[in-house]
């Protein structure tokens, strides 16, 4: 992973109207046609991945915790089993999985409801377990 110089924004996630950007271990959504901030959020190190739905209805963030945005109300998730989490995928238009650290001993796909910030483990994934570290995966 390239290191950028400090206080150098990285955009994480962009759509037409909204973009996820990262400063220096804190998360902004913002609004690309006002400029205005929707959403911050620190984490501990960067965010390891982030999605914005296709019709700017909802965005979520993730790494060490998960953070849920909706233009109604937006939720930080502190729970131990979605902690480190490496990737993220759109199920359907109110529903994600994430895949939590898939070299850890806990490693799981997770479905969560991005109106009612519900969550639930959908299986264990340990296909990854004693292989090497890599950015880009298929799960």
């Amino acid at each position: 992973m390239q290191k950028r110089p400090f206080n150098q924004v990285k955009i994480l996630y962009e759509t037409d109207r909204l973009k996820l950007e990262i400063e220096f271990e804190t998360i902004f959504l913002k609004d690309k046609l006002t400029g205005e901030i929707l959403m911050e959020d620190d984490f501990y190190g960067d965010p390891s991945c982030g999605l914005i739905d296709k019709n700017n209805e909802w965005a979520i963030v993730a790494g060490e915790h998960l953070t849920i945005w909706t233009p109604k109300k937006w939720k930080r998730i502190d729970d131990e089993n979605l902690k480190w989490i490496h990737s993220i995928r759109t199920k359907n238009l109110k529903m994600v999985e994430v895949l939590t650290d898939p070299w850890s001993g806990n490693s799981a796909i997770w479905e969560i409801n991005v109106q009612t910030f519900a969550f639930k483990k959908i299986r264990d994934y340990n296909d990854n377990r004693g292989q090497e570290y890599s950015d880009n995966m298929t799960w």
